[in-house]
């Protein structure tokens, strides 16, 4: 029987994160990470597939067993490392990989018990299409996928951007997409991401998110499109430490609302003050849902 949580598949990472005038920061990354540690501060129940060496695991893994994920790390060689490189904006990242860990296999995803699976790619190849389409053809979960793992290679240590040839055959499976303006791009050829959405949604997406980083995200439902604001304190600003993973931490905080049976215009506001209070810290995102929820009232 299928429990309401979410079980996250994808490669935790070992993060450097470079901004000019600061300090190098050095932190576990990954979609995985940063979504599963949002997920569990909002209080979903998470299962987590993902691979690490074992020189690396206890320093990677720690903190999202102590938020109250149940992780299984499975065998690799490699742990998957990037250096994050930000400037001269915060929404300008140049990002290297000096190692990689193992994909994911088939066989890997025998035992899923939750009703939502959200993918976690972080280049092409992490999880392959079969994997995603031999899920969706159990008809037992609802598939959330971020993007950004599907459109992204690594060559030379560079990481660059390419295309995702078999989307078209996966895109109709998948409940949840995000993917920021480059991203939609790639997938859909438009520029413009309102259409880029409508596309997306048109091949079969039933929720696509297109972020936008400081300038918010468009967020398309069965038709239905609206464009969401980047979330500002009533207040003034808040500083903006650190955006790495606020793409994850939108798309966890809009998948929990959806859990929590939330309309796509309160999902989205919703995803939208998450993201903004994660990059106000090194991290993962430390708030909870009822901070969040209030804040997204004002």
């Amino acid at each position: 029987m299928m429990h309401p949580g979410v079980t996250l598949i994808g490669l935790v990472s070992n993060d450097i994160v470079r901004i000019a005038g600061q300090p190098d920061g050095h932190q576990p990354g990954g979609t995985v990470f940063y979504a599963g540690m949002a997920l569990r501060s909002l209080g979903v129940p998470v299962d987590i597939l993902t691979r690490a060496a074992l020189a690396d695991a206890q320093a990677l893994l720690a903190p999202l067993r102590q938020a109250g994920a149940d992780v299984a790390n499975l065998p690799t060689q490699e742990t998957t490392r990037f250096i994050n490189i930000y400037g001269p904006g915060t929404d300008e990242r140049r990002q290297e990989a000096s190692a990689r860990a193992d994909p994911f296999t088939p066989a890997d995803a025998a035992g899923l018990s939750t009703q939502w699976v959200y993918f976690a790619p972080l280049l092409e190849g992490d999880i392959p299409a079969r994997l995603i389409l031999e899920i969706a053809g159990r008809g037992a979960h609802r598939i959330a996928l971020d993007a950004q793992g599907m459109v992204r290679r690594a060559i030379d240590g560079k990481v660059i951007p390419c295309g995702w040839p078999g989307n078209h055959e996966v895109l109709p499976h998948i409940d949840i997409l995000k993917a920021d303006a480059e991203e939609a791009f790639l997938l859909t050829g438009q520029a413009d991401p309102e259409m880029a959405a409508r596309i997306l949604c048109g091949r079969g997406v039933d929720h696509a998110l297109v972020t936008l980083g400081e300038a918010g995200a468009v967020l398309c439902h069965r038709g239905a499109l609206i464009r969401q604001a980047a979330f500002r304190p009533a207040n003034g600003g808040w500083p903006v430490v650190d955006t790495t993973g606020c793409g994850d931490t939108f798309l966890a905080a809009y998948l929990a609302a959806i859990i929590g049976g939330e309309t796509m215009p309160v999902a989205g506001r919703f995803a939208a003050v998450a993201a903004a209070l994660k990059q106000t810290d090194y991290g993962p995102l430390r708030a909870d849902a009822q901070h969040i929820r209030r804040l997204s009232e004002t």
